[in-house]
């Protein structure tokens, strides 16, 4: 396996008398994608808040790109190249689908709150440079006729690449895609697949793959975690996770097995 790029070490997350999240290790490797699947109440969603910043573990460690982060809020983690998209999506539907890219690459600006609100000359570069980015990752993304339109004006599958290409305007080493596939029609899930594969051979980002859509993370992923109840009970390519039978079990019956091979 490459380089490990994230790392988490024994993650408890308990909320109250439930524990979420219980001693779970994961790895992403630099240029891997890591599949993370489980059954609905799993803790998937509590880890990846886990490993974005979110939320903060009661005990163990995450580290990214060599540092301690185990603490840190998430814009200091996407300072530090980690981005992630949602499973709700969470676009500015008051925005052009450009100025939503625009916004997001503020992260990276040094000409600060102050700098822009005087207009200043540096404010104004950035700006513009945020622009020349936000059209080139649209062109990239097959968007860039609907720049000036609001984002609510497209499609659910549109929308979804407008939320990975804002994602990209960071500049990150590491993607979290949170059920990216999750309301796409069967040929816009074809299309994200694409799309993602690009993401780590052209890019060179690394990619940690929330998913349910089984064809999704056995087309994409080169290895694959599963929780259940908060715990890892497999992890494997995605051949071997489907056979699995803790993985078959947790998602309750073979009839998932099959569904996952088709």
């Amino acid at each position: 396996m490459n380089t490990a790029l994230l790392e988490a070490r024994c993650l408890v997350k308990r909320f109250g008398g439930v524990t979420a999240v219980s001693g779970a290790t994961l790895a992403v490797g630099e240029g891997q994608i890591l599949g993370l699947i489980g059954p609905n109440g799993s803790g998937k969603s509590t880890m990846v808040n886990l490993l974005t910043g979110e939320t903060v573990p009661d005990e163990g460690e995450i580290v990214f790109a060599g540092e301690v982060v185990t603490r840190l809020p998430s814009y200091r983690r996407a300072r530090l190249g980690m981005a992630r998209s949602f499973q709700m999506l969470r676009l500015f539907g008051s925005l052009t689908v450009e100025d939503n890219l625009v916004l997001a690459g503020h992260i990276r600006m040094s000409a600060g709150v102050i700098g822009s609100a005087l207009n200043s000359q540096s404010a104004r570069s950035e700006e513009a440079a945020a622009r020349t980015r936000a059209r080139e990752l649209l062109s990239w993304f097959e968007l860039e006729e609907f720049a000036s339109r609001s984002v609510t004006a497209l499609s659910i599958g549109q929308q979804r690449m407008v939320e990975i290409a804002r994602g990209l305007m960071s500049e990150p080493s590491m993607l979290v895609l949170d059920e990216p596939a999750a309301g796409l029609s069967p040929p816009n899930v074809d299309r994200l697949i694409l799309l993602v594969r690009r993401l780590r051979d052209e890019f060179g980002i690394s990619i940690l793959l929330v998913e349910h859509v089984m064809r999704v993370v056995r087309e994409l992923c080169d290895q694959v975690v599963v929780l259940d109840a908060g715990r890892k009970i497999a992890e494997g390519t995605p051949e071997q996770v489907v056979n699995d039978p803790l993985v078959i079990e947790a998602y309750i019956g073979s009839g998932w097995k099959r569904r996952a091979q088709a």
